[in-house]
């Protein structure tokens, strides 16, 4: 993984369905396999309905949610199979460097968001 704070990060299509996903070695789950399924599934809805807001905001770069036992986030796809990158960390990681400097550019590099970002 990109850094040793993320615990996990999974790839769902346009259906929500988990295509890929990983859990930093070691790290115990805090949602079953059912229940990241059931949030993959609500975070592309979610996401799906930020696109009403794009031109008048520009294109969501990723989103972040803090909870009391981890930190989130999910990053949009720009890929005709795959909707969003599901990421979760510690809580005291520095997930916006995480994400902008590391993260950002290998999903970049790998043609699976846009170069304007």
């Amino acid at each position: 993984m990109a850094d040793s704070s993320i615990r996990f990060a999974g790839i769902a299509n346009k259906m929500g369905k988990m295509v890929a996903s990983e859990f930093r070695e070691g790290v115990k789950p805090l949602l079953t396999d059912e229940e990241v399924e059931g949030s993959a599934v609500k975070s592309v809805l979610r996401m799906k309905t930020r696109e009403d807001y794009e031109s008048r905001l520009g294109r969501a770069v990723y989103t972040f949610t803090l909870y009391e036992k981890v930190k989130r986030a999910s990053i949009p796809l720009m890929h005709g199979d795959y909707a969003l990158l599901l990421m979760s960390f510690d809580n005291y990681a520095r997930h916006e460097e995480i994400i902008l400097g590391k993260v950002l550019p290998l999903l970049k590099k790998h043609r699976l968001i846009s170069s304007s970002e």
